[in-house]
């Protein structure tokens, strides 16, 4: 399952690699059914210490909807209410779970998103995680859902979606 973020992901050209098994107890795996892939380091998480914002940007005038991890620096007197605060920290993903090169841009009000991935993927767990693209003659079946601003109800379609590869 390839989850791609306008905000926690694209700012460091990644999707975020997971998968699908059928463990549904919630005690073993809060997401029932769903994980990310083994990573060995990065990804994001909420920008709070103690109730209150931990970072800014070591260039507190950009624009940047995170806080890139690289570039972060503790939240001090130098912070002026006109500065952004982004609520998310994040870094690039290393390790299984770092796959995926995706970039999403917005441009004319559209979305266009490209992923890229290898073919054939290594490292832990990757044969059980990960659908091995080894034969170019199969079609591989995938869906999309769309999640427009919510974090449940979002646009489906019916029916699978297969990949050929020419």
């Amino acid at each position: 399952m390839w989850h791609w973020k306008g905000v926690r992901s694209n700012p460091v050209g990644q999707a975020d690699d997971q998968y699908i098994h059928d463990n549904t107890d919630p005690k073993a795996n809060k997401n029932w059914g769903r994980s990310g892939d083994a990573k060995t380091g990065g990804g994001y998480s909420n920008n709070v210490k103690d109730g209150q914002p931990a970072f800014v940007q070591t260039d507190l005038t950009n624009d940047a909807v995170v806080v890139l991890d690289a570039e972060k620096m503790p939240l001090d007197a130098n912070w002026q209410q006109t500065n952004r605060i982004p609520g998310i920290v994040t870094a690039p993903f290393t390790g299984s779970r770092g796959d995926l090169t995706a970039k999403g841009v917005w441009n004319d009000g559209i979305w266009t998103l490209e992923i890229r991935r290898a073919m054939v993927t290594v490292g832990d767990e990757s044969s059980t995680q990960d659908v091995q693209f080894i034969d170019l003659s199969k079609a591989y079946d995938f869906g999309v859902s769309i999640f427009d601003n919510s974090q449940i109800n979002h646009v489906y379609h019916d029916g699978v979606l297969q990949m050929r590869f020419k």
